[in-house]
């Protein structure tokens, strides 16, 4: 009898984990998409409703406190912020969805861009969409801000 076949060990946990533990710092801040850096390497993009915690998982991922700012105030993020990888890969930390704490016409000029971002970057090689286990997944509501 003979022994049975080990399979190889996956080596994509341990390369993701060298990913997020290297170097990593934000690079730029886009309110236009024009302002988006070169497409020379995969971008991974964060959405969410806003203050689901889509910062914070930036933070928790790179084992950093401090590299995307976070808030308790709903809409604050309002540019596609761009982390950089260690120069193999772009995160980018997207603007929430729903109620935000900010005026009509910028709310809505940044889910316009998001909303291009995600139908015409090449480079984006995955979306991450954030659920607030709370609330679960369901629609937008989003109401004006006073």
């Amino acid at each position: 009898m003979s022994e049975p076949e080990t399979l190889p060990e996956d080596p994509y946990p341990e390369i993701g984990r060298k990913l997020f533990a290297g170097p990593c710092d934000f690079r730029l801040g886009c309110a236009k998409l024009d302002q988006l850096p070169p497409m020379d390497r995969p971008e991974i993009a964060f959405a969410g409703r806003s203050n689901v915690g889509k910062s914070s998982l930036v933070n928790a991922l790179t084992g950093r406190k401090t590299l995307a700012k976070t808030s308790n105030t709903p809409g604050r993020t309002q540019q596609l912020n761009y982390f950089d990888l260690g120069g193999r890969a772009f995160m980018v930390d997207m603007p929430g969805y729903g109620y935000a704490q900010a005026p009509v016409e910028e709310v809505a000029a940044w889910t316009r861009l998001v909303k291009s971002y995600l139908r015409g970057r090449a480079s984006l090689a995955r979306v991450f969409v954030l659920i607030d286990s709370r609330h679960g997944s369901r629609k937008s509501t989003a109401r004006p801000s006073r």
